[in-house]
């Protein structure tokens, strides 16, 4: 409707100046279709006058009703249109407008709110990415969450969809963890062997000390043939380590991390390894690529500022390859190759975000953690570096979870080592609980979750109230079923009985939704989503309860005015059902409380 009202000033603006009315200055200028804050201003508030005044050269009252006295309205969609403030114009619809434009949700059901805007555009959404070294905490599942959620608003908008889990199998996390397996396997071996004359073998300051390692130890030896374990246990660490290290990442992947995420309903299309980059020449090809490019040095950098260490800086003040970062607006070079030779965490996360360029994906989308933030302009100066605009790769940063049970912090777990499992939460709460509670704030903020007001079958609890709405739609199309009235369709002119304020307001929301996603989706904001299905219910009951009270029932007498309101409440339950969707949020047909709310 908001592309209807721009079309028909469009066409004004042209006729006034085929009949001389405006200056042939005015033909293209661009101007914007709002939507007010107060709903007394109208539906649409339109800024053309405004914008129009200076390539007239008149003043953009004049310009403004130059333009309401010759407006090209063919179809009657505009009721009135009002002249305020220093130009603006003030648009209403025909109340029976916004009826019949209904008929589209009843047409596109599931894929209501769906639109080309990606124009199959190919998008890499890489989120997750956890280290492969134990059980996701919930700080990942917040992340894991968020870009699926992300994920799903592009699919539905028209792009291309990849979804990739990133695993960090190569450096010094996953020698950790193979070394930990190590000394459980020991442990277990002596256990079940006392006679093998096993010395035990104290865990190292940096080895992953949580009761889950002794797990992950049992099912690798396990997946060893009998006849080696005995020479995986023995060691020496160093001999069996590249053995023991794919063999504990991928335990860890099988029995902790997919199973997890299996429980939320999230799936990847790709599992990139880390290690691939090391093994096929990529970090060389990608440092190549920026030497032949004139930016990589090898100098020494000085100490970095502040207090916080840089994993990547040699402390020997020695000479190293840098990028030359600074070029693309960071706020220093940086190191990629160590005196040493190795090379730096920052080197693969070039090489890694180049392969994705030379995959040939439009648009890269990054979900991290909030205390990666500082890499985001080292990692835009690369791909700026690799010929590609900074506006290639968008990263959305999640900030941590504080979790409260009765009312105060949830202790950290002794079977994860030193923080709370998503496993945890998710057996607590259940995966749509989880998934609305990290989808309620904006990413980046800060959020409180507590897990008792999530177990809560109440109004009070945001899950329940999220999908109260479509279960209440449900609750009353189903009793008109028993009550023998047909399945609601649409007509316009039955449409003509819905009369209220409540309904037309309830129409408006409804028409709103396709723009509300390709809203969300652009600014890779999913938590629009939760707050359009509150407010949509909120306004939904307050109809709803309004009707009773004032003899207004949805099923009353007046058949006509019964199917009018039952088809209008079968578009909320559809619009309800797909922002659900959207959020990877279940839409139940009935809740738990549903006798007490009848």
């Amino acid at each position: 409707m908001r592309e209807q009202v721009r079309q028909i000033f469009e066409e004004t603006i042209a006729r006034c100046v085929a009949e001389g009315l405006l200056p042939p200055a005015v033909e293209g200028v661009s101007f914007a279709v709002e939507t007010p804050r107060n709903p007394a201003h109208g539906d649409f508030a339109v800024n053309a006058a405004m914008v129009l005044a200076k390539p007239a050269g008149r003043p953009p009252r004049e310009i403004a009703q130059v333009l309401k006295d010759n407006l090209v309205d063919r179809e009657g969609l505009l009721a009135a249109v009002e002249l305020a403030g220093p130009g603006f114009l003030n648009v209403r619809i025909d109340p029976a407008w916004f009826f019949r434009a209904l008929r589209e949700v009843e047409e596109k059901g599931a894929t209501y709110g769906h639109c080309d805007a990606g124009k199959g555009q190919r998008v890499m959404v890489e989120f997750v990415s956890a280290n492969p070294t134990g059980p996701m905490h919930v700080g990942h599942g917040r992340g894991a969450v968020t870009g699926d959620a992300i994920a799903r608003l592009l699919d539905a908008t028209g792009w291309d969809v990849t979804r990739e889990y990133y695993v960090n199998d190569a450096g010094g996390q996953v020698v950790a963890l193979a070394r930990s397996v190590f000394v459980r396997a020991r442990e277990l071996w002596t256990q079940s062997h006392p006679d093998a004359g096993l010395e035990p073998i104290p865990l190292g300051e940096d080895d992953y000390k949580g009761d889950y390692v002794i797990d992950v130890a049992r099912t690798v030896l396990e997946r060893f043939p009998p006849e080696e374990r005995e020479a995986i246990v023995r060691g020496p660490f160093e001999q069996v380590r590249e053995r023991i290290m794919p063999v504990a990442v991928q335990v860890v992947l099988d029995t902790m991390i997919k199973p997890d995420l299996q429980t939320f309903g999230i799936h990847f299309d790709n599992w990139f390894s880390e290690k691939t980059l090391h093994e096929s020449g990529a970090i060389e090809k990608a440092i190549g690529e920026l030497t032949a490019r004139g930016f990589i040095e090898e100098r020494v950098l000085p100490p970095p500022r502040g207090i916080e260490r840089d994993p990547d800086a040699d402390e020997q003040g020695r000479p190293q390859l840098v990028f030359l970062s600074h070029r693309f607006g960071d706020d220093t070079d940086r190191a990629i190759k160590k005196a040493d030779g190795s090379y730096t965490y920052f080197a693969a996360d070039v090489a890694y975000h180049w392969d994705k360029l030379q995959r040939g994906f439009d648009r890269l989308i990054n979900v991290w953690g909030a205390d990666h933030g500082g890499y985001v302009p080292r990692v835009r100066a690369a791909i700026q570096a690799l010929g590609k605009p900074a506006e290639a790769l968008d990263v959305v940063l999640v900030q941590m979870v504080n979790l409260l049970k009765n009312g105060q912090p949830v202790k950290m777990g002794k079977r994860s080592g030193n923080f709370i499992t998503i496993r945890w939460l998710l057996d607590e709460v259940g995966a749509d609980a989880v998934r609305v509670f990290f989808l309620m704030r904006r990413g980046d903020a800060m959020l409180d979750f507590d897990v008792d007001l999530a177990k809560a079958q109440s109004k009070d609890n945001p899950v329940f109230y999220v999908q109260y709405g479509h279960a209440r739609c449900a609750s009353i199309l189903r009793k008109a079923v028993e009550e023998g009235l047909p399945r609601p369709t649409f007509d316009a002119e039955r449409l003509r009985h819905l009369t209220m304020p409540e309904e037309l307001d309830l129409a408006k929301r409804i028409l709103a939704f396709p723009e509300l996603v390709k809203g969300a989706a652009e600014a890779l904001e999913p938590h629009r989503i939760v707050f359009f299905i509150q407010e949509t219910t909120a306004a939904f009951q307050s109809y709803y309860e309004k009707g009773k009270r004032q003899g207004e029932k949805v099923i009353s007498e007046d058949r006509e005015k019964t199917l009018a309101r039952l088809f209008l409440i079968a578009c909320m339950k559809q619009v309800f059902a797909n922002a659900l969707a959207l959020l990877g949020v279940s839409a139940p047909d009935r809740m738990e409380r549903e006798a007490e709310e009848d």
